[in-house]
């Protein structure tokens, strides 16, 4: 008899799990179209957004215009300074390409309403923009190394200076009574 109380018991103990779980269950998502999915940036342009657009077409077409030639004289100073110029020379390339391909898709996005091109345009602008700030994350990493190691090498400098015996001492008085006679 003790058996069949405790199996009694397992199965009631399963059915009130049962009637929890069924009550925490969630409700169903409504499912929608997939076209419907991906969101869509409408916009319409008046004539301030269009001369906006203008605008900005221009600068990101001179911007990138000059970072290719700036990149480009990076490049040729391989003869002079050394390799790393020339990396940022390809670098700095790059970046102005992704800035005249953002102005041209920005030139046919506004002269044709093509969003689809808008959108190759502003993701052509994100990239410059990702890549000019790991650029910059970069250059600050580098510049607080060469500070730490100054600094490092800062008491190395002055036991060299003062192994030379360079008196530090001499006084502005000193200096002028020499110079005057």
């Amino acid at each position: 008899m003790a058996k069949q109380k405790k199996t009694s018991r397992k199965t009631t103990v399963k059915k009130v799990l049962a009637k929890k779980v069924e009550t925490k269950k969630a409700s169903p998502k409504k499912r929608m179209p997939r076209k419907a999915k991906e969101p869509k940036l409408s916009f319409e342009l008046n004539v301030e957004g269009r001369l906006m657009i203008e605008r900005l077409k221009k600068w990101t077409r001179f911007v990138g215009i000059m970072n290719i030639v700036t990149g480009i004289i990076y490049c040729l100073t391989i003869f002079i300074l050394s390799i790393p110029t020339v990396i940022m020379g390809v670098v700095t390339i790059f970046m102005g390409t992704k800035l005249t391909i953002a102005a041209n898709h920005l030139e046919f996005a506004e002269s044709n309403s093509d969003s689809k091109s808008f959108q190759i345009a502003i993701d052509q602008i994100q990239r410059y923009f990702l890549i000019n700030g790991a650029l910059f994350i970069v250059t600050l990493v580098f510049l607080l190394l060469i500070l730490v190691m100054v600094s490092l090498f800062a008491s190395v400098f002055i036991e060299f200076w003062n192994s030379q015996n360079f008196n530090y001492s001499i006084s502005l008085i000193d200096q002028t009574k020499q110079i005057l006679n």
